[in-house]
């Protein structure tokens, strides 16, 4: 499998890196993603140049530059002519090779643990890592995680349109990407409060009810937000999960912000601190960091708001867990528009969330995930 690492233009396989510049990449992501389909070149410029005035020999050029560029790696896929159309990208099956584990269960468990111990302690990028060298490390495949990590690297219109997850795990990614991609939190409450209502079990239960109490807190619902949050207290302590314990007192310290009981909220970011102490989750530091901004800009000290912000967001960033980085983003923007403390920042992170939003085409995925959701909930 192929990792394209958005930031920095690089597409990685078994821990070779291949710099591309942006069109490049974005022209080689498409095709990768529609693999053995056949695209003129009218519609690779649709695709790829949208905004812009290309001409078709633009194609030809970025195409002879990323075959140049990943002919090391001819045994994988081909970038292939098709006469009278345009091109197609063809995938090739790696080279089978007898390994000694794939009949290891041990191992198969092993694995799957040290994901899970990754995720668990917010290392996306490791997570990263241990995929992009799946088949040189002898991994086995897991299908689940394979689908986590496309959700965290941003890979949300695969998540929306593959048959290779279940109806539930699909909406499931449907209803965080519809509150990340769009605005307003009240529009994203009905179909939380569905899934969770149609669904007996549900692995992400507690992600979504706690996702929920948040949304209820940004749309001016603190009470509700209060019931959601005291429904389950004591099934998160029963969990002793250090994670899901960090992402409760987030929870908590959000709603003791927006109905202005600064006290507790800070009583709640010392147990939250403390709890990292413990535990050091970089995802959930950064959290953490953006939400003592937010606390900070209240009690009207905005320089400190301003080095926690930065930093909390740069951690954020690090930890390359996209759907957490824009979620927080998303709650801070929507925190400094209500209260107009610091305009300056607003617009500087207004920028970057529209850029972000441009790289990963929430413009286009909206439609997407409310046909979904609304098909299904």
């Amino acid at each position: 499998m192929i990792h394209f690492n958005s930031d920095t233009y690089q597409v990685a396989y078994a821990g070779e890196r291949v710099q591309l510049l942006p069109k490049e990449f974005a022209l080689f992501r498409f095709l990768y993603e529609h693999a053995g389909r056949s695209f003129t070149r009218e519609a690779l410029l649709d695709a790829v140049w949208s905004m812009e005035a290309p001409t078709d020999r633009t194609v030809d050029d970025h195409i002879y530059r990323i075959r140049r560029k990943l002919a090391g790696w001819n045994h994988l896929l081909g970038v292939e002519t098709v006469r009278g159309q345009g091109y197609k990208l063809v995938r090739r099956a790696p080279e089978a090779k007898d390994n000694p584990l794939s009949f290891d269960e041990q191992f198969a468990v092993d694995v799957k643990r040290l994901f899970s111990k990754y995720h668990s302690l917010g290392m996306g990028a490791a997570m990263q890592l241990l995929a992009e060298n799946r088949e040189v490390l002898s991994l086995p495949g897991d299908p689940y995680n394979d689908a986590y990590l496309r959700f965290i690297r941003g890979d949300f219109k695969w998540l929306l349109t593959t048959d290779c997850v279940s109806l539930w795990q699909k909406l499931t990614y449907a209803v965080y990407i519809h509150s990340i991609i769009q605005p307003e939190p009240a529009a994203s409450l009905p179909y939380f409060v569905k899934l969770l209502a149609k669904a007996e079990t549900l692995e992400w239960r507690y992600d979504l009810q706690l996702s929920l109490a948040l949304l209820y807190t940004e749309a001016g619902k603190p009470d509700d937000a209060r019931n959601v949050i005291e429904a389950i207290r004591q099934e998160i302590e029963g969990l002793d999960s250090p994670s899901f314990t960090a992402l409760f007192l987030l929870k908590e310290t959000y709603l003791a912000i927006s109905t202005g009981k600064l006290e507790t909220a800070d009583a709640k970011l010392r147990e939250y601190d403390e709890l990292l102490v413990r535990h050091p989750i970089k995802r959930e530091r950064g959290a953490y960091l953006v939400a003592t901004a937010l606390l900070l800009y209240r009690q009207g000290d905005i320089p400190s708001a301003r080095i926690a912000l930065d930093e909390g967001m740069d951690t954020l960033r690090h930890t390359e867990f996209l759907p957490h980085l824009l979620f927080s983003l998303n709650t801070m923007l929507r925190f400094l528009s209500i209260h107009e403390c610091d305009e300056t920042y607003r617009l500087a992170y207004q920028r970057q969330r529209d850029q972000l939003a441009v790289r990963y085409g929430f413009e286009g995925l909206l439609p997407l995930t409310e046909q979904l959701l609304r098909i299904h909930l």
